[in-house]
C-alpha cells in the first residue's frame, strides 16, 4: 500500500480532512457574493479549504492567483492574466479569455507536451500607468463573471504590499472591486500581521471590506481519527504516546502533523505499534531529505540572524527582548534583535503572533538543536 499522507500541496477528495462547520460558514458567504478574508500560517490548510468550500458552489469556477513573490503591479496583473488563461482552458473558454486580455498585449506561447497555453504580458507596450494594469485585469474579471459565475481566490494577498506604490495599488484594487456586484473575492494570507494591515487598519484602501475568517490547525479529535484511520487500512497503531510527543515538539500546524504521518509511514512496517520512540525514527527520514536545503538557509542568513534562531531554539520567542534571549543570541540592543527578527520573518522562517515569535517550519527547529 502507498504512503497515504499527503503535504505541501493542495489537498482533495480522501486526503482532504473535512471541516464542516467553517466550510459551511464559507460557502453560505460566497453565495451570497460576501468577499472574504483568511487569516491563517502557511501549511495549515487554507488553500484546501477553499478548493473544497469552492467545489460546493456547482455554478461558479475557481480562479486562484498566488501572488508569493510578486514585487511590481505588472507581475500581480500578469498573475490574475495567467489564471484567467488557465481558467478558460479548462473551460474551452481560451478565445474568449484572449479577448478580454488584447488590451493588455498578451504574449501567448503553448506547451509542445501538453498543449497548454502559458502568458505573459508585453511590459514593452503597456501603458505607463502599470497600477492602471491592474485595474484593466480586474475588469476582464468582471467581464469574464457575467460570461459564467466565478469565484475569485488571491492567495498570500499580503505580498502587494512589498510592490512599489502599494497604497495607491491597493486603493486603485479596492475601487474596482467593491463595484463588481456579486463577484465574490478570498483575500487568503500567512502574515497575521501584514494581513491585518490591509484589511483592519483604518488608514487602508481595504479596511473592513472583507469579513475576516480565521483558519487555524484542525481540531485533534476529528483530525486524529482522520489520520488513525489511514495508519489503520496500512496496519499500522498508533499510541497516544505518540500524539503527545509530537505535541510536544510543537508540531501543531496541519501540514507539518500530515508531513509528520507520512514520515511515521516511511520509517515504519505493516503490523508495527508506533509510539513515542517512533517518532525520531520519523524526524530522521525527513532529516535525510530537508537537511540540504536547511543547510544552504543557515548559511545564507546573516550571522545575527542565525544566532537569534538558535536563541528561539533554546529560550522560546515569548520574551525576545529579555535578558535570557540576549544571553542565549549574544545581541545586546533591542533595535538589533528586531531587525534580525523582522528578517527572518520576510524570509519565511519564522512566523509572528502577537508579541511572540514561533519557527515557521518546527522540523527546521529541530535540525538547529541537533546540529547546534
Amino acid at each position: 500500500m502507498k504512503n497515504p499522507f499527503a503535504y505541501g500541496r493542495v489537498v482533495e477528495g480522501q486526503d482532504f480532512c473535512p471541516r464542516p462547520k467553517l466550510e459551511k460558514l464559507i460557502v453560505d458567504m460566497l453565495e451570497s457574493g460576501q468577499n472574504i478574508v483568511l487569516h491563517g500560517e502557511r501549511r495549515v490548510g487554507k488553500t484546501s479549504l477553499v478548493v473544497s468550500a469552492a467545489s460546493k458552489l456547482k455554478k461558479s469556477r475557481l480562479l486562484y492567483v498566488d501572488f508569493m513573490a510578486v514585487n511590481t503591479a505588472v507581475d500581480v496583473a500578469e498573475r490574475i492574466a495567467r489564471a484567467t488563461l488557465a481558467l478558460s482552458h479548462k473551460g474551452n473558454f481560451i478565445a474568449q479569455a484572449l479577448q478580454l486580455l488584447s488590451s493588455l498585449s498578451p504574449v501567448i506561447s503553448m506547451d509542445p507536451q501538453t498543449g497548454t497555453p502559458s502568458l505573459s504580458l508585453n511590459r514593452g507596450t503597456l501603458r505607463q500607468d502599470v497600477i492602471g494594469v491592474i485595474e484593466d485585469v480586474l475588469e476582464r474579471l468582471a467581464e469574464l463573471h457575467k460570461k459564467k459565475p466565478i469565484l475569485v481566490v488571491f492567495d498570500e494577498f499580503q505580498e502587494t504590499l512589498k510592490i512599489k506604490n502599494s497604497r495607491e495599488a491597493l486603493a486603485r484594487m479596492r475601487s474596482k472591486i467593491q463595484f463588481q456586484g456579486n463577484l465574490p473575492y478570498v483575500f487568503s494570507g500567512s502574515s497575521r500581521t501584514k494581513m491585518e494591515h490591509i484589511f483592519s487598519d483604518p488608514e487602508s484602501p481595504f479596511y473592513k471590506s472583507a469579513i475576516s475568517v480565521q483558519v487555524g490547525s484542525l481540531g485533534t479529535p476529528s483530525f486524529r481519527n482522520f489520520l488513525e484511520r489511514k495508519f489503520k487500512k496500512g496496519n499500522r497503531k498508533i499510541s497516544e504516546e505518540l500524539w503527545t510527543a509530537i505535541e510536544e515538539l510543537e508540531i501543531t500546524i496541519t501540514g507539518d502533523i500530515q508531513q509528520a504521518c507520512w514520515a511515521l509511514w516511511q520509517s515504519s512496517e505493516p503490523g508495527d505499534h508506533l509510539g513515542a520512540d517512533s517518532l525520531q525514527d520519523a524526524v530522521n527520514v525527513i532529516f535525510e531529505i530537508e537537511s540540504s536545503k536547511y543547510g544552504d538557509t543557515i548559511s545564507t542568513i546573516a550571522p545575527s540572524q542565525l544566532k537569534c534562531l538558535l536563541a528561539l531554539t533554546s529560550v522560546g520567542g515569548n520574551a525576545v527582548y529579555s535578558k535570557e534571549f540576549k544571553e542565549a543570541s549574544g545581541i545586546i540592543t533591542n533595535n538589533s534583535i528586531t531587525k534580525a527578527l523582522s528578517r527572518l520573518e520576510e524570509l519565511w522562517l519564522i512566523n509572528r503572533s502577537g508579541k511572540g515569535y514561533t519557527f515557521a517550519n518546527p522540523f527546521f527547529a529541530l535540525w538547529l538543536k541537533q546540529r547546534f
